[in-house]
């Protein structure tokens, strides 16, 4: 009896107190001003499209979690898009901030990886090496190392960007020896290999899917 009353008291707080939460929302923001949204929900959708997620166990315990977003030409464009828009450039400037974006891409194939902080990267001593596979070839990096992320990349990692998690770019040379690209017209995709010295997993990107969102 007497929860059926705690619950009908409930159910009768809830009526009267609901009603009211619609004025206090408008009363937050007459009183404290908001501001006038950006929408770029469309942009940042699109650059997540780009991010890989995998987590790994040793039966129970958590050996590895690594978000990463690949810097294909798309999301650069995306990034200058947003970071023009919050920076206030001109159209003159936004092309010549894109340029230098998509002329980076010419030297490195780059990702931003995001890596608990227990699981150091780019070390001598590193439980996880990582290469790029494009075909039936495997390249090493040319850099891996810890750096700020900003604010345009925090917002499109989300939620996945966190206290607990340490930002590194990696990048490997666009041209192999011999001077040509290592991402070629007929590339399907490609592949980031993931190795410790009992386990392996690989993150994959479909390139037809990135060239057709440009």
């Amino acid at each position: 009896m007497k929860l059926y009353i705690k619950n009908l008291l409930f159910l009768i707080c809830s009526l009267i107190l609901l009603p009211g939460c619609g004025r206090v929302i408008d009363w937050t923001k007459s009183n404290f001003y908001q501001g006038e949204y950006i929408r770029k929900d469309d942009l940042i959708s699109d650059a997540r499209s780009y991010i890989k997620y995998k987590r790994i166990y040793d039966q129970f315990t958590i050996v590895g979690e690594f978000d990463v977003l690949w810097l294909c030409d798309n999301v650069r464009k995306i990034y200058t898009d947003i970071n023009c828009s919050r920076t206030g450039k001109s159209q003159e400037q936004k092309n010549l901030f894109l340029r230098r974006q998509l002329e980076e891409n010419n030297h490195f194939v780059s990702f931003y990886v995001l890596s608990l902080n227990d699981f150091i990267l780019g070390d001598k001593d590193s439980k996880w090496s990582i290469n790029l596979k494009v075909g039936d070839r495997i390249f090493e990096p040319v850099r891996i190392k810890t750096m700020e992320l900003s604010s345009e990349y925090k917002e499109i990692f989300g939620k996945r960007f966190n206290k607990f998690k340490d930002p590194y770019i990696v990048s490997f040379n666009a041209k192999d020896l011999e001077d040509k690209f290592i991402i070629g017209d007929k590339t399907e995709k490609i592949t980031l290999l993931f190795k410790s010295i009992d386990k392996e997993f690989e993150l994959n990107w479909d390139i037809k899917a990135s060239i057709s969102k440009k």
